[in-house]
């Protein structure tokens, strides 16, 4: 059986954080740089990323899309969401260098 793992960094004011059960006020904040983390997991042999803009998802527009471009930089195919909301949004992701 073959399978792929994706590593994922979910994105909240430019850092990197978690959240308990999708809960905003439980969020843990890691001190992790986000690029510093995905060049980490490239380093480690992944191939993609898959990265959530919690700030976007939560606003219903974008927040993070300069720091998606810069991670979709770093050497893995990105795929991203949070504050996507309709055709034009998935071009500006894709245009940013996200894959999908």
């Amino acid at each position: 059986m073959n399978f792929t793992i994706i590593p994922a960094i979910d994105l909240r004011e430019s850092g990197v954080v978690r959240l308990q059960q999708g809960d905003y006020d439980r969020e843990t904040r890691y001190a992790t740089d986000p690029a510093a983390l995905a060049a980490g997991y490239r380093d480690a042999g992944a191939r993609w990323l898959h990265v959530v803009d919690l700030d976007g998802a939560r606003a219903g527009h974008f927040t993070q899309l300069s720091l998606i471009g810069q991670l979709a930089r770093c050497g893995l195919q990105v795929q991203a969401g949070g504050g996507v909301r309709d055709a034009a949004d998935v071009r500006r992701l894709l245009d940013a260098g996200a894959a999908r």
